[in-house]
């Protein structure tokens, strides 16, 4: 399937929807805060790399989250028809083996 946008170019990150709660959630119940990790050795870094060096950086990251992205889109529908036709199933009964 060919996506003419992203989601994640277009707009911001949607804090109302179910999936970014739950990573609030896990990060208040969890061990450790991303915001908490001191990335001043990154930005330090960044600076000493030349122009393609850094280019080259944010294409890659740019693919990256375009593939993820994709693979959310494209796997997600039929990840969630799978769950349902097994869970269907496991309500039928149809999970239960045959008796002898």
């Amino acid at each position: 399937m060919e996506h003419a946008t992203f989601a994640t170019v277009t707009r911001s990150l949607r804090e109302d929807i179910l999936p970014y709660r739950l990573y609030q959630k896990a990060k208040r119940f969890g061990i450790w805060d991303p915001k908490d990790i001191d990335l001043s050795r990154d930005v330090a870094d960044w600076q000493e790399l030349t122009d393609p060096q850094r280019e080259g950086t944010l294409r890659l990251l740019a693919q990256f989250q375009a593939g993820e992205e994709a693979v959310t889109l494209d796997l997600l529908p039929l990840v969630m028809v799978i769950a349902r036709e097994e869970n269907a199933r496991a309500d039928d009964g149809h999970w239960l083996p045959e008796a002898g």
